[in-house]
This record gives C-alpha cells, sequence and structure tokens, in this order.
C-alpha cells in the first residue's frame, strides 16, 4: 500500500514541477522502508530507545521526529511534544526521568506563564513562536501528571502560571490564538488550528485538582466554541484549521481528531454534558470506519491518498481507549487493537532511528520536506501508554 502511496507522491510532485511550483530537484520517488515488525518481547524496549536517541545532546530535551531519506533527526525547537515523552515515562514508572525531563521543561518557561514551543518559518527566518494551546499541552502532561503523582506544589504552580496566561490572552469568545510571534512582536490572527482541542484538558485537569470556579467557568466557553466553529456534524469530525472569518479548510487531518479527543474527552468527564458525549461517540465512530485494514489512519481523513499517518495512529487509538474507560464500547479496543499491530509492523528495528514508527505521506508530517516517510517521538511514547491501555482492558 505505501508504494501506491510514494506513486500518487511522485505524480502530484511532477504537477508542481510542470506547474513550476517546485524545482525539479524536488522530483524524486524514494523506495518503502524495509518495514520489520518487531518481536512480541521487544516492541516496547524499541519504542523506549528511540525516546532516548532522540535526546538533544547535553539540553535535556529531546528531537521531535526522524526524517527517513534524508536521515537526520528533526524539529529540535518543539520543545511541547517533550510533555508526551514526561506522561510516559510516568505511566511506565519511570518517574526520575520525568523529573529529569520537566524540569528542563520548566526552566523554559517564560515569565508571562507559556512556553516558547517551536519555531516556525518565513522568508526572513526562524519565527519563534509562544503559543497557548501547545503550553496547555506542556503545563497538563508534564506539570499536571507528575503534581498527581508527586504531590509536589510546584509542579501545580507551574501549571496555574500558564493557565491564568492563557485565559488572559483568549480571545473574546475564549477560542486561543494558534501563537504569538515573539520575533516580531504580533500574534497570529489568521488562523487557528484544531490542535487547540488539548487546551480543555489542561483546564479539566484543573477543574478536578481545585476545584476553581474560574477553570471551569473558562472550560466550559471554550468547549462550546471549540466544538462550534471546528466540528462538522455532517461529516463527523473537526477540520483542521480555520480562517479569520471562521471558515474552514485544510481538510480532516487524522491527528486533528486526536487532539480534538484529547480535550473533549476530559472535559466530558468534569462537564458531564450529553452533548459532549455525542461529539465524541461521533467522532470515534467515524475514526473507526475510516480506519484502513491494516490499521492505520490516513494522514488526511478527507485526502486519502496524502499517505498514512505516522503521528496520528498511536495518538488515536490511545484517545480512543480513555473513552473506551468511560463508553465500556468494545469496538473501540479491537480498533486500538489493529492501530497498535499496525504501529508494530512499521517500526524499523535497525539503524540510528531505530524504535521510530515509520509512514509515508505526501506532506512528509510536518518536516519542512515534503514526500518523506518520518517517525515522531511523541508517536512511540503514545505506542507505549497505549500498550499499558489495552494490556489492562
Amino acid at each position: 500500500m505505501e508504494l501506491l502511496y510514494r506513486l500518487y507522491g511522485f505524480l502530484h510532485c511532477l504537477a508542481k514541477v510542470m506547474l513550476r511550483r517546485k524545482p525539479l530537484s524536488s522530483l524524486k520517488l524514494a523506495f518503502p522502508r524495509r518495514y520489520h515488525t518487531a518481536g512480541t518481547e521487544d516492541y516496547i524496549a524499541l519504542w523506549r530507545g528511540f525516546v532516548e536517541s532522540s535526546r538533544i545532546g547535553e539540553s535535556g530535551t529531546l528531537y521531535a521526529g526522524y526524517v527517513a531519506e534524508e536521515e537526520r533527526w528533526c524539529l529540535p525547537s518543539w520543545i511541547w511534544t517533550n510533555a508526551a515523552a514526561v506522561r510516559m515515562y510516568s505511566a511506565v514508572g519511570e518517574i526520575e526521568k520525568a523529573i529529569a525531563l520537566a524540569d528542563t521543561l520548566a526552566s523554559c518557561q517564560q515569565a508571562c506563564g507559556g512556553w516558547i514551543v517551536r519555531n516556525d518559518y518565513d522568508k526572513q527566518g526562524a519565527i519563534p513562536v509562544l503559543a497557548p494551546n501547545d503550553s496547555a499541552y506542556i503545563a497538563n502532561n508534564a506539570f499536571l501528571t507528575l503534581y498527581r503523582i508527586t504531590g509536589d506544589r510546584k509542579y501545580l504552580d507551574i501549571a496555574e502560571r500558564c493557565a491564568a496566561w492563557i485565559m488572559e490572552t483568549a480571545r473574546p469568545d475564549a477560542l486561543v490564538h494558534t501563537g504569538y510571534n515573539t520575533r516580531d512582536g504580533v500574534w497570529e490572527q489568521d488562523w487557528v488550528i484544531v490542535d487547540t482541542g488539548f487546551t480543555a484538558g489542561l483546564f479539566s485537569n484543573l477543574v478536578e485538582l481545585t476545584g476553581e470556579k474560574e477553570y471551569r467557568a473558562f472550560l466550559s466557553r471554550f468547549v462550546k466554541r471549540y466544538v462550534e466553529l471546528f466540528f462538522m456534524p455532517e461529516r463527523a469530525g473537526f477540520c483542521t484549521s480555520i480562517d479569520k472569518k471562521n471558515h474552514h479548510f485544510g481538510g480532516m487531518f487524522a491527528r486533528g481528531q486526536a487532539w480534538a479527543l484529547e480535550g473533549l474527552i476530559p472535559a466530558y468527564r468534569v462537564l458531564g454534558e450529553d452533548w459532549i458525549r455525542e461529539v465524541i461517540d461521533s467522532t470515534i465512530g467515524n475514526l473507526m470506519k475510516q480506519q484502513r485494514k491494516g490499521g492505520g489512519w490516513p494522514y488526511n481523513l478527507s485526502r486519502k491518498m496524502m499517505g498514512e499517518d505516522c503521528k496520528g495512529t498511536s495518538i488515536i487509538a490511545r484517545n480512543m481507549m480513555d473513552w473506551y474507560k468511560v463508553s465500556g464500547n468494545e469496538a473501540i479496543v479491537r480498533s486500538a487493537r489493529k492501530a497498535f499491530a499496525w504501529c508494530k509492523r512499521h517500526t524499523v528495528t535497525s539503524g540510528e532511528a531505530k524504535g521510530g514508527i515509520f509512514s509515508y505521506s505526501v506532506e512528509g508530517a510536518i518536516v519542512q520536506s515534503s514526500y518523506t516517510s518520518c517517525a515522531f517521538v511523541y508517536a512511540s511514547a503514545y505506542a507505549l501508554e497505549l500498550e499499558k491501555l489495552l494490556t489492562d482492558a
């Protein structure tokens, strides 16, 4: 199947070359990587090893991913994805590693309470982005996770400083902006991405931990507006982005459905409103229909020939298992097991990127290199959590 995606990618690139939107040098048809199924005794070690191999020198942070065709680690500035590793270490009992990585993230928190989570790029160069949604991901998955385990108030304080900044800088309708361009001193207001959905996870957990009415009120307003703007009932899923006029664009990225669920599931746990449950059930029902026979999901549910989602598959399945705890729907477990098998089959078992869960996509999974096969560190982290959830199911 991957060869078919690569052939499509070749034709896609050829068309852009002919239209002079890409140089001739970009035309390539890389042969598929040889994927080796990890044995039942070693895939956990492989995924843990990939997370460890991603460490950036003595900095303490991790690369976000690896590009197969170029044989290079990528996205060192994407520190928000490190929070997934903190949560994974905590889930598998490696608390010292979780604390060490979280302490590094704590040292990066800005005075405002947020984090510069990544570099975007334009013709002028790098744009360090201070992003509310990705900061919420760090605060929730790194610091609230450790607060629950250790009871150390400093972790809660870090998360609450972040939450205060998010509420202060949110739009009047409670939706959050994509990010603040620290280079030029401006908020990005032309578009908002579906990833903002996991902001709800931070506020849901803060409500549970503190009982503060302010967090509950913001959560309620945020979730209602987020679903109103992103959810498409007729397609049982979330659009990728909205523009400044709230129009949908970008199709339906598989990982976008996962990020929506990562916020909505804890929000339902806290708010208990039936309409949230209906949105979750609808989204998960559609994801189970869209799942490929091999267990993975298309990179874009609206544009299935783009390839399969190396990032989204383990993340979707892990979030679906969170919903299984609420719904008891056994079909979810069957779907998650298929996704888990896909992750094992797509795990590379040798070389520098050993333990990475690779798949090809036309977009290249946002690594500034299209038509490539990539693996992301947080996909392996989610796969490790998924394994634990399936074992306990």
